[in-house]
């Protein structure tokens, strides 16, 4: 009897384990940065000018050394391996026909000054910074059908490689700051390997082990120095077009005169400040301390995901100077609220519909500020974000641009996502989202 009631009792445990499992709540919640370092130091200004009168001033030009932007990129040419290659005459006339450079220089007015300063920091050719106008027309935003995202146009292996940073919470291949870093780390990588400016750039878009190859195949046609012109007919039609049109708008900006165009005018001046973000705060609230509409905003910081920037990340903003100025002064003195969600991480997969229906929140809120595949479960180890109000006090949707930029990245570190258990044959990958049964979805929602 006695052995009776002990397999009873085992039975009744692993009963009430196996329902707790079912009815606990599928998240944990994750603590916000409230740390005495952060409190302290909220914001870090990298790049301001010597006093307060100097942010508040429009900022001047260095006359006394360049008489503009152009000038100073133009005396830090240094690649001259194809300056009188017929492809690259034919791209800079293609270029003048479309008045490529007129349309792309407006849009990169703002950010050029900011990478030609890295370049020159680093001692690089001014060739690099052209890149970006091949690459995206400098549009921070810009994504390819390969899913390559940002000015530089990083894939997600390489962006990872180089330290860029793609969460929850940003994407830093949409941060000019953040990618004008790894993509020039990169480009002295390649002309370290290959010794040869114009099959760095080559490398840069077709990949170093591609370049790597053909120049092995170029030496066992016993090439002895294989150049880009030795490579070209056998590199992808891309990449064979790709390194003319970054030296055929060297070509423009070098002579403007002999191809009878005029450069859009670009001070030598800096235009934006960098700042460094040390603690949890809501994007709309930085944007509003700074002085900028959220379309401003984030016009310039377009690798923010969410709607809370997170402090343990240290991002870091571009802003107008004025603005990081404004919002120095004002997060030194702010008292409301930092932060107007709460974040939960996935512990057992579950749909937008039980995550509302736990929260006492609209539906439609949770979908937004945590888009998904309809029919499918939030991965385990997913985070998303929770307004901190609930019930009648919960807004029944978020504004259109915060809902424009979250994003939820649902890959999951977490061999299976379903709650029932996953079976695949051996090799095949096993989704990143998980995907419900028709049954279960509807109830859910």
């Amino acid at each position: 009897m006695i052995f009776l009631h002990r397999v009873l009792l085992t039975f009744v445990v692993l009963l009430l384990t196996a329902c707790a499992s079912v009815f606990d709540a599928p998240y944990e919640e994750i603590a916000a940065d409230a740390s005495d370092a952060a409190l302290e130091t909220p914001l870090l200004v990298e790049e301001e000018p010597g006093d307060l009168n100097d942010l508040l001033q429009a900022p001047q030009a260095d006359s006394t050394q360049y008489r503009d932007l152009w000038e100073r990129i133009r005396q830090g040419f240094a690649v001259s391996d194809l300056d009188k290659d017929a492809q690259v005459n034919r791209a800079a006339k293609r270029f003048v026909a479309d008045k490529f450079l007129d349309r792309t220089a407006q849009r990169a007015s703002g950010l050029l000054y900011y990478v030609v300063q890295e370049v020159d920091q680093r001692h690089l050719p001014m060739e690099l910074v052209l890149v970006p106008f091949v690459e995206s027309g400098y549009t921070l935003e810009a994504k390819s059908q390969a899913e390559a995202h940002g000015a530089w146009q990083f894939i997600e292996n390489t962006a990872k490689t180089y330290e860029l940073n793609i969460d929850r919470f940003r994407d830093e291949r949409r941060s000019l700051v953040s990618s004008t870093r790894a993509a020039l780390d990169y480009l002295d990588k390649l002309h370290g390997m290959f010794n040869s400016w114009p099959l760095a750039m080559a490398a840069y878009n077709c990949g170093e082990k591609r370049i790597q190859a053909e120049i092995d195949k170029a030496r066992a046609r016993r090439v002895k120095n294989p150049g880009f012109n030795d490579l070209a007919p056998y590199l992808p039609p891309e990449t064979r077009d790709y390194v003319p049109r970054i030296l055929a708008l060297k070509k423009l900006i070098a002579d403007p005169g002999a191809f009878r165009i005029s450069l859009p005018p670009i001070d030598n001046a800096p235009r934006h400040s960098v700042v460094e973000i040390h603690r949890d705060v809501d994007v709309s609230l930085v944007a509003r301390l700074a002085g900028l509409s959220m379309a401003e905003f984030q016009a310039i910081n377009p690798s923010l995901q969410a709607p809370i920037i997170i402090g343990s990340s240290h991002t870091r903003l571009l802003l107008p100077h004025s603005a990081a100025l404004r919002l120095s002064l004002n997060m030194g003195t702010y008292s409301g609220q930092w932060v107007s969600w709460r974040m939960v991480r996935i512990t057992r997969a579950t749909t937008p519909g039980e995550v509302a229906r736990r929260n006492g929140l609209p539906l439609r809120l949770v979908a937004q500020a945590n888009p998904l595949p309809e029919g499918h479960y939030y991965a385990v180890g997913s985070t998303l974000l929770l307004p901190l109000v609930r019930g009648k006090e919960a807004p029944e949707e978020i504004d259109a641009l915060t809902a424009n930029r979250a994003v939820l990245v649902t890959r999951s570190t977490e061999p299976c996502n379903v709650p029932h258990g996953c079976q695949s044959t051996a090799g095949e990958p096993r989704s990143a989202l998980a995907k419900v049964p028709a049954a279960a979805n509807k109830a859910s929602n």
